[in-house]
């Protein structure tokens, strides 16, 4: 019984290795890509490239919505991205956007209040609808923060939207590592058991560190040190808020991955759900103040 349970740890252990090299391998794939279209696209191929990323993720959402006919699962998913890009191709002032980033930021600052209140969600097929709409505001939201972090807000810049990223980023990383270390006091148990406060300060300190070199070094940085602290610290509460919303919605819809479309990290939501929340409050902080 001992050898086999030393076989079966072996075996685990031997598996965690080639999840975490396929992980890896995926993650700088992603990484150059799209670095390489943050460093150097136009903005009309940088919209294009936002475009898709919206129809991926709302290919997934309808899937995670209960969505069971592909065709209209495509559908959606074509509707959401075309959206997506008239969006980042109407023009609007900045006054719009300013108050479509407040929508954003209202929307997410209410969503702990909805995780006390219920902690598991109602069947999704009797949200369907409403689902499906929150999801498409939350992608074009999300991707107009994109687009205007890089090109359109004060001392934007392809660093000031890296910058804002890399909170996530960083949080999932310090969060990984930390939990796994220190973890012992979840964080939010009926909606994701693996998730603990030492998790989410291990994340905050990792953040926080690197703050400290991007007020020095940063150009955007430079007359913008409260604005930044500011934003840095209410992206980082975000994305944990975007994290465990989505694994909500997941558990409500009896699924561990939104899709496989990316080796070892399971769909393109499972690697952007900080990014839906971060990245909308990080740009309100940033044309509001």
């Amino acid at each position: 019984m001992r050898v086999d349970n030393d076989d079966s740890a072996a075996l685990a252990n031997k598996y965690r290795v080639k999840m975490l090299k396929t992980r890896i391998i995926t993650a700088v794939a992603l990484l150059l890509v799209f670095g390489a279209a943050l460093a150097f696209s136009s903005v009309d191929v940088f919209a294009l490239m936002l475009s898709f990323i919206v129809a991926a993720s709302a290919w997934e959402w309808g899937r995670l919505c209960g969505i069971k006919d592909e065709s209209v699962q495509t559908g959606f998913a074509a509707v959401v991205g075309l959206i997506g890009l008239l969006a980042l191709y109407i023009p609007y002032s900045d006054e719009f956007a300013r108050w479509l980033f407040l929508a954003g930021f209202l929307f997410w600052v209410a969503v702990p209040a909805m995780f006390y209140l219920t902690p598991r969600m109602d069947p999704i097929v009797d949200i369907r609808e409403m689902l499906l709409i929150t999801g498409a505001f939350l992608f074009i939201v999300t991707v107009l923060a994109l687009q205007n972090l890089r090109s359109f807000v004060p001392q934007a810049s392809s660093g000031l939207l890296l910058y804002a990223l890399s909170i996530v980023w960083l949080m999932d990383i310090g969060a990984y590592f930390s939990g796994r270390r220190f973890g012992t006091n979840k964080l939010a148990p009926a909606i994701s058991p693996g998730k603990t406060w030492e998790g989410v300060y291990g994340g905050l300190a990792v953040t926080g560190l690197v703050l400290l070199f991007i007020l020095v070094f940063a150009p955007f940085a430079a007359d913008n040190r409260f604005k930044l602290i500011i934003a840095t610290v209410l992206a980082a509460c975000a994305s944990v808020i975007g994290d465990l919303y989505e694994s909500r919605v997941k558990r409500a819809a009896d699924m561990k991955d939104s899709s496989q479309m990316l080796p070892g990290h399971g769909g393109v939501l499972d690697r952007i759900d900080g990014a839906l929340a971060a990245l909308p409050v990080f740009a309100f902080v940033w044309v509001w103040l």
